[in-house]
């Protein structure tokens, strides 16, 4: 889907607010709040209709056939918000969602629990190309994130905490929307609006508007079985409306918003000799294998959305808060890398950077996902579908057995095997496996991996590509 930016004055406020957990006192007391907000709202000139936030599974939609793609997602469970297409009573809920300049959709809830890593995206999900005349998916993620690190609340730390958050590009909306929590008893110290830039979006409720879409994305709870229930309980905890104008307003747009500045000058390149240092160590403990380098990229993710937005490209729904590298094949979005397949006597080694023990990111990881199927000399796609991968909490001290003893920067590095088969016991091995009868994984499965590095503790927003250490890839196998 392409579509030129237009700067059209036909658009309404669009409010997300999620009204999730009790801000004080007892569920009933957050319920009445939530209904005595909506009945203010409405008595001051808007309609409110309400949405759900649902659980978003792809790998399990795949599993379960109810989805073509699993779109190369984590193995764990997100949110995304479903919002109601329009202000009519009675509205369809629809987690593409298309915004006029005066509306806004809010959000009142609780935080998620404990964890390394949380954050709200919103995307253009789709965008109408006129010389395409049809709409495109591009899934490019809107400037920043509201993220753990940024978000407003009055708890002592980010996690479990009350929270308002309004999506909107209209800043009388905003304004409104705000007054409106406040003299309800929402405190100004949680609310949060996450600016729709007008100036670049095609608003309004026509056919080639903009759609839109807004994801939770989370990461290493502290107690996993916390972050499930949160996950799970968010369509009854979370609130969502959509808050539109009895009458169209006059547009008064946010200014365009400033980006977070990625990079703090400090890089990981004085570790690159190192890393080849770790490479030759990793070949010469595999004597009688025969090695090949898959060197990987940031085509496939690119370094911003926004590049990807201007070329009319798929953007893969990434976002500001990672930088992200892929090698193998990575279908829909394979460039220059290389198609990649294990048979039982092969395995893998990847190896690099530990990008957390350095302060470049608060969290990584490292995925392994079945993209293609190669039968008789072609590839076909697949399913995109996870079948392995591993956290940055599992490889301090990987790679000590690699360099020598008393290397200082051996707690810096990590190395890690992949195969199908690890043996009984073995440890630093990642065995790959199906996640669902759906999928054969054998030595015809094309595979493709994937890094994530989220979050840059000093900068809130995700490390700058040229201070990142880009990841490696060895693949042994018999000699011929």
């Amino acid at each position: 889907m392409k579509a030129k930016i237009l700067l059209p004055i036909i658009m309404s406020t669009l409010l997300l607010l999620v009204l999730g957990a009790p801000i004080q006192g007892a569920r009933g007391d957050s319920d009445a709040r939530l209904a005595t907000f909506q009945t203010r709202l409405n008595q001051e000139g808007f309609d409110v209709t309400t949405g759900l936030a649902k659980v978003f599974n792809p790998l399990g939609d795949w599993c379960a056939e109810k989805i073509q793609d699993a779109q190369c997602v984590n193995s764990g469970l997100y949110l995304i918000l479903d919002v109601p297409e329009s202000a009519t009573a009675g509205a369809q809920n629809v987690t593409r969602f298309k915004i006029r300049h005066d509306e806004a959709i809010v959000l009142i809830g609780r935080t998620p629990p404990p964890a390394r890593y949380f954050g709200f995206h919103t995307f253009i999900a789709t965008r109408f190309y006129p010389e395409d005349k049809e709409k495109t998916v591009v899934m490019s993620v809107l400037g920043d994130t509201v993220n753990n690190a940024t978000i407003k609340t009055t708890g002592p730390t980010p996690f479990d905490s009350p929270i308002a958050l309004i999506f909107t590009p209209d800043q009388g909306t905003d304004a409104a929307i705000r007054s409106a929590l406040r003299r309800t008893g929402y405190p100004e110290a949680i609310i949060n609006t996450y600016v729709l830039p007008a100036s670049m979006l095609n608003l309004g409720d026509g056919d080639t508007a903009d759609e839109f879409q807004i994801n939770l994305r989370t990461a290493l709870f502290e107690v996993p079985i916390d972050g499930d229930r949160y996950i799970m309980d968010a369509p009854a905890n979370l609130h969502i409306l959509r808050v539109t104008p009895h009458t169209p307003a006059i547009a008064d747009p946010f200014p365009m918003p400033r980006l977070r500045v990625r990079g703090t000058g400090e890089s990981e390149m004085r570790l690159m000799n190192k890393l080849g240092q770790l490479r030759s160590s990793i070949i010469a403990a595999n004597p009688g294998l025969y090695a090949t380098d898959y060197l990987t990229s940031s085509e496939a993710s690119a370094p911003e959305d926004y590049d990807f937005l201007q070329r009319e490209k798929w953007a893969a729904g990434s976002s500001r808060d990672g930088f992200f590298l892929s090698a193998g094949w990575m279908m829909p979005i394979s460039y220059e890398n290389d198609v990649l397949t294990l048979a039982d006597d092969e395995f893998l080694m990847v190896y690099g950077v530990n990008h957390v023990a350095t302060h470049k990111a608060s969290y990584m990881n490292i995925t392994v996902y079945a993209t293609g199927r190669e039968e008789n000399g072609s590839i076909e796609a697949e399913a995109n579908a996870y079948v392995g991968g591993v956290y940055d909490d599992i490889l301090p001290g990987t790679a000590t057995a690699y360099l020598p003893v008393g290397d200082p920067d051996s707690e810096l590095m990590y190395a890690y095997k992949v195969s199908r088969k690890c043996a009984k016991g073995e440890s630093n091995c990642l065995p790959l496996s199906a996640p669902c009868p759906r999928l054969t994984l054998d030595s015809n499965t094309v595979l493709g991996l994937y890094f994530r590095m989220y979050l840059e503790p000093a900068t809130k927003v995700g490390p700058a590509m040229a201070e990142i250490l880009y990841d490696r890839v060895l693949k042994f196998s018999p000699r011929p």
